[in-house]
């Protein structure tokens, strides 16, 4: 099989895999927006932000940069890896999950003095724990590109929180904290089920067991200077990054209060599967990146960027299209008549996220040639940049004003990426970066 139809059959397997993931976030915030209150709507996006940065920050100190690393080794060196930074992964998972409860529990603007019990706190904190886990092993399958094994483990999940919130559907106990806890117990299980597959695919004959060691310390102490290195700066580079991205969630509640999030959160769901899909591409497309890097392949490169951002946009320009047509129906058999009116916000949607997925290639190949320095830098630019225009629209144009000035810095990102830091990559080489 040719590089290019292997990459594209790999590419359709992962569009699959986050299109169940996808579908299944779409199922959770559908019946909260159905059953639930918009407050405790509004919170629930807020958590879940935070279980986002939370994930962000664990990703970008291990996965992000073993992800850089280890696909440009040889099979040994990436088995040893592997294996070392699962221990790791286990961690720092269990401190942001233990950092997460921290804030649910004792800091009041997390919750907007909702009152919420413990159990709030608790499940927030196993939910990130499992999501940490979980999300360890497909970093696993998407390095080995064993895409198939990838799509089990998410088949089991997706599987298992069905069976779970038809439960407590059923049950009449479709609570956040009981959402967050089934969230958790799924993945904690998927990622047992993973660590005996990483093990499993790690393992070495016993008699090379003794050789297989020196090789894993060899490995290590090679290479764990270059991860830490690009950990260090991706984790500020991701922190910069969520609060350019998720700042308008904070900033809105605290101007317009928990209902205008969500109205922006319910708009901005009916469009997840557009940054899903863009995270499938992402996840097959970046080892790939990363090796074409490697061999100084920079024809190979631009085809795979102008493959990239032509699928991406067809794909965002099909959808929103589709959901305009649709959204008359959705809201008066879906939504609900508290949020109607919402295809302003919608179509101000798609339009960030038409520009944010052809930016987004171009970061994602900033990452994969190990760029996390210049990523940050240009994160702590965009972050000012958003600070200050968001702060400037909401009151102005309320909470179309948020989404409006993400769009402005987007467009910023877009040409300074395009335009000045990929160039840059070309001509300097990685290890100019």
């Amino acid at each position: 099989m040719s590089v290019t139809k292997k990459f594209l059959s790999s590419s359709i397997l992962s569009v699959i895999d986050q299109g169940m993931l996808s579908a299944l976030n779409f199922a959770i915030g559908m019946l909260l927006i159905r059953l639930v209150t918009k407050e405790d709507y509004g919170l629930y996006g807020q958590l879940y932000a935070g279980g986002l940065l939370a994930g962000l920050v664990v990703d970008s100190w291990i996965a992000g940069p073993l992800t850089t690393v280890a696909s440009a080794v040889h099979d040994a060196t990436r088995k040893a890896l592997l294996r070392h930074y699962w221990i790791r992964q286990i961690w720092s998972t269990l401190l942001m999950g233990g950092l997460a409860f921290a804030i649910v529990e004792f800091v009041p603007a997390a919750t907007h003095n909702s009152h919420k019990g413990n159990l709030l706190a608790l499940a927030f904190g196993a939910y990130v724990i499992g999501n940490g886990l979980r999300e360890y092993g497909r970093t696993v399958g998407f390095i080995q590109s064993d895409i198939v094994a990838v799509l089990r483990q998410d088949l089991l999940y997706v599987g298992l929180v069905v069976i779970s919130l038809a439960g407590l559907f059923a049950g009449d106990y479709l609570g956040l904290e009981n959402i967050f806890l089934s969230l958790a117990g799924a993945s904690i299980l998927c990622s047992a089920i993973g660590a005996g597959r990483l093990k499993a695919s790690t393992h070495t004959p016993l008699a090379e067991e003794h050789e297989a060691q020196d090789e894993m310390q060899k490995a290590i102490a090679e290479h764990q200077d270059t991860i830490s290195g690009h950990g260090r700066w991706a984790i500020l580079g991701v922190l910069v990054g969520w609060l350019s991205n998720y700042s308008y969630v904070y900033l809105s509640g605290a101007w317009l209060g928990v209902a205008a999030i969500a109205d922006l959160n319910a708009s901005r769901l009916l469009l997840m599967p557009i940054p899903l899909a863009v995270a499938a591409w992402s996840r097959i497309a970046r080892p790939e990146a990363s090796r074409l890097m490697a061999d100084q392949n920079w024809a190979g490169l631009r085809k795979l960027t102008l493959f990239s951002i032509a699928g991406i946009e067809l794909v965002v320009l099909a959808y929103v299209v589709v959901l305009l047509l649709m959204l008359p129906w959705l809201e008066t058999h879906v939504i609900g008549s508290k949020y109607s009116g919402l295809d302003p916000l919608v179509t101000l949607w798609g339009g960030y996220f038409a520009i944010n997925a052809a930016r987004w290639v171009g970061t994602s190949w900033l990452s994969s040639g190990g760029a996390f320095r210049s990523l940050f830098f240009l994160g702590s630019v965009t972050l000012a940049l958003v600070l200050a225009i968001t702060s400037w629209a909401i009151p102005h144009w309320g909470s179309a004003g948020a989404i409006i000035a993400l769009m402005v810095v987007e467009v910023f990102e877009l040409f300074v990426v395009w335009k000045f830091i990929l160039p840059g990559l070309q001509k300097k080489g990685l290890n100019g970066i």
